[in-house]
């Protein structure tokens, strides 16, 4: 089969593309780079702003399109707000055409950032603050791409991704498990936000992977992740054990790291229930092996 992966440089889509190949399927690549590392396997690599490129041949020509472009990260969003929010609506402004013209069936990558602070099942009224945050603005532009997917008359599924974590994932853009693994190896300062008392849930890139392919044929919206939850302060205390390092876990505010218009989540798991009751949930890796794989 043919494969087209928008914005399939990142660290999901990496992983995919080798899934995919792997498999003996033909990946078409589109990034523009702007947050990825130029990938290393493809069948075809367009280095390119899809905005601004003629998507109609690559559409045209493949079976299935995973939609992987956007832009991420808690850090991210907090030095680039507008362009962060700007970015998701063209995106799928410029895709969409293209998608119904040739009735491409498409899995398109959403986050669990629309869920603001929960609760975190699909079925659930979706609560988020109030415009002078800018996160709430990342989740509103996530959750509008969502319904703008849902709107078009295309068969697609929605990814609500869930801290999908391992080898080859940047530190750059606030992920906590990457930089933490980073400092790590370098013997620095793991930075804890507030006391650490967060929770959140962590699904090795590998786990992810399989549910996406599990997934491809279903319609709707699925969280996707893992269900074990560690406070972000145990998950420093890990990473230094499991790697040996000397490092030190320093407490920092939050209001240190990021502006005041941005807000912390206390609690972030996922609901797998519809997941779990759809495809053969089977997650292989855990938190050890995530870290491992990642040291």
């Amino acid at each position: 089969m043919k494969y087209l992966l928008l914005g399939g440089a990142g660290f999901i889509g990496t992983h995919l593309t080798n899934r995919l190949m792997d498999e003996g399927h033909e990946v078409t690549i589109i990034d523009s780079l702007v947050t990825a590392r130029e990938p290393k396997r493809f069948t075809e690599f367009v280095n390119a702003d899809i905005r601004e490129l003629d998507l109609d041949q690559y559409v045209r020509d493949c079976d299935i399109v995973y939609f992987l472009s956007a832009s991420v990260g808690v850090a991210h969003i907090d030095k680039n707000p507008s362009t962060t929010l700007k970015n998701n609506i063209e995106l799928m402004q410029h895709v969409i055409p293209y998608l119904e013209k040739y009735n491409r069936r498409t899995i398109f990558s959403s986050s669990s950032e629309v869920y603001g602070d929960g609760p975190f099942s699909e079925a659930n009224t979706l609560k988020i603050g109030p415009p002078t945050v800018l996160r709430w603005g990342y989740a509103a532009a996530k959750l509008m791409t969502e319904f703008m997917i849902t709107a078009a008359d295309i068969p697609s599924v929605i990814v609500r991704f869930f801290n999908v974590v391992g080898p080859g994932q940047l530190p750059d853009y606030g992920m906590v498990l990457p930089r933490f693994v980073e400092a790590a190896k370098k013997g620095e300062d793991l930075i804890v936000h507030g006391e650490g008392s967060q929770v959140r849930s962590f699904c090795h890139v590998k786990d992810a992977v399989d549910f996406l392919r599990k997934l491809e044929y279903n319609s709707g919206i699925f969280n996707l992740g893992n269900e074990d939850p560690i406070t972000i302060h145990n998950l420093a205390e890990i990473v230094v054990r499991v790697s040996g390092s000397l490092s030190n876990i320093k407490l920092v505010p939050y209001s240190e790291v990021f502006s005041k218009n941005t807000v912390d989540i206390p609690y972030r798991v996922p609901d797998l229930t519809k997941l779990r009751s759809t495809i053969d949930y089977d997650p292989k890796y855990s938190l050890i092996d995530i870290i491992e794989d990642m040291l």
